[in-house]
């Protein structure tokens, strides 16, 4: 069964408000589809990351890595071969040294992207969903919500509103982000969530590494009272091997990070260095699940589980089918439009879990109208600049507005 083309269109989608973390505002969701074409058939298409959300002027890069870089290393080769094509083209990942760490990093999501494709043509082929053909531990699994941003001066009744609105949407419990602001604001939003969502509400935190290694272990000794599943990426990122395992030893919430590195080595150093009780990779950033699987079982080795940063798509598959897999999470649905309206397809989040689906491979189906509407156009890309059906989402400085064909529909 011989691979035959690769093609990749990068989307931008708009959200109902901007979402601000603890050093980033997003202004819409990004993603890139991928189409992986089959001699015989079977046809893996799906959606990847999220690194165009911020930063949508590497559109046009992340398409070139993908289809000029990635699949030279895929097509003409047998679908059934993932991993020898997924080690030729992370041979190439050499390229990329000390001094070209952002290019590196795309070029590992470029890899993933393609990764996932060719695992959902590998489903359909043989007519089975990917959480079982990577070890059906269980079929279905508990979701949280991935929420409580910061939205200017709002108050704590604000987020109380929200974690009702979680608990009407079917989720079990809420990511809080943290550290934008003060340690006493955040544990006074901190207070309001759990006083809202009752006891059996599930609530972890994420600072994005916004809080010095100090912030991060007092914000952990006072976030103790509040039952807090875990603390993610606590510390700045040039502390956070040495800072994390300070909070490890110096607080009592389990500590979770992984999410910004690519590569397995990286989170190897976060285990071995007693950094992290759950590990987070996100399978786009981190070359696909060839490589989060290997990542998850050697978890497993050190007592460590697993998480996965966003993609619910793709996560809920992984988490399900290894017995050390954390909790799936998703956005309110006026936060991803990916997740919601791009996806025509998808499970429902009910009782606090996600039912896994029996279709084949990822199990989802993508709006390819809506992919045609909101395609980001690569051709007249150049520096700082990013042509774009989407009108509200990309500042003004970097859009034309221009029809958009790039061809993904070709078999």
């Amino acid at each position: 069964m011989e691979i035959t083309s690769v093609s990749a269109t990068p989307v931008v989608m708009p959200t109902d408000s901007d979402l601000s973390g603890s050093g980033y505002t997003k202004t819409g969701r990004g993603t890139v589809i991928v189409r992986l074409n089959t001699a015989d058939g079977p046809v893996g298409f799906i959606h990847s990351g999220d690194i165009l959300d911020s930063s949508p002027s590497k559109a046009a890069t992340l398409k070139s890595l993908i289809e000029d870089r990635v699949a030279p290393h895929f097509v003409g080769n047998d679908l059934m071969t993932v991993e020898r094509c997924w080690q030729s083209a992370m041979s190439e990942a050499n390229d990329f040294f000390a001094y070209r760490p952002d290019k590196r990093q795309l070029y590992i999501h470029a890899l993933g992207a393609v990764n996932i494709a060719a695992w959902d043509a590998v489903g359909k082929s043989l007519q089975t969903p990917l959480y079982r053909l990577w070890g059906g531990y269980r079929e279905s699994i508990p979701a949280i919500a991935i929420g409580g941003y910061y939205h200017g001066e709002e108050g704590t009744d604000a987020l109380a509103e929200e974690v009702t609105e979680y608990q009407d949407l079917g989720f079990a419990g809420l990511k809080l982000k943290v550290g934008g602001r003060s340690v006493d604001e955040d544990i006074e939003r901190l207070a309001a969530v759990r006083e809202a969502g009752g006891d059996e509400f599930v609530v972890a935190c994420d600072a994005n590494q916004g809080y010095s290694v100090e912030q991060a272990v007092e914000f952990g000794r006072r976030a103790a009272d509040y039952d807090v599943e875990w603390f993610e990426e606590p510390v700045v990122w040039y502390e956070q091997y040495a800072g994390m395992a300070e909070v490890r030893r110096k607080t009592p919430l389990p500590v979770t990070a992984g999410q910004s590195e690519s590569v397995m080595s990286a989170c190897r150093r976060l285990v071995d260095n007693d950094a992290v009780d759950i590990l987070n990779p996100d399978s786009s950033i981190a070359g696909g699940p060839t490589q989060w699987l290997k990542i998850a079982r050697m978890a497993e080795t050190a007592n460590v589980t697993m998480a996965h940063h966003e993609e619910p798509h793709i996560a809920m598959h992984l988490l399900a089918a290894i017995p050390n897999g954390e909790y799936l999470e998703a956005f309110h649905p006026t936060a991803d439009p990916v997740w919601y309206d791009l996806l025509k397809t998808r499970p429902t989040i009910s009782d606090g879990t996600v039912e896994l689906p029996d279709r084949p491979g990822l199990g989802v189906e993508i709006d390819r109208d809506l992919v045609d509407k909101y395609a980001v156009d690569t051709s007249t890309w150049r520096s700082g600049q990013v042509s774009s059906r989407i009108g509200r989402c990309l500042p003004l400085s970097m859009l034309s507005i221009v029809p958009v064909w790039d061809g993904i529909w070709r078999e």
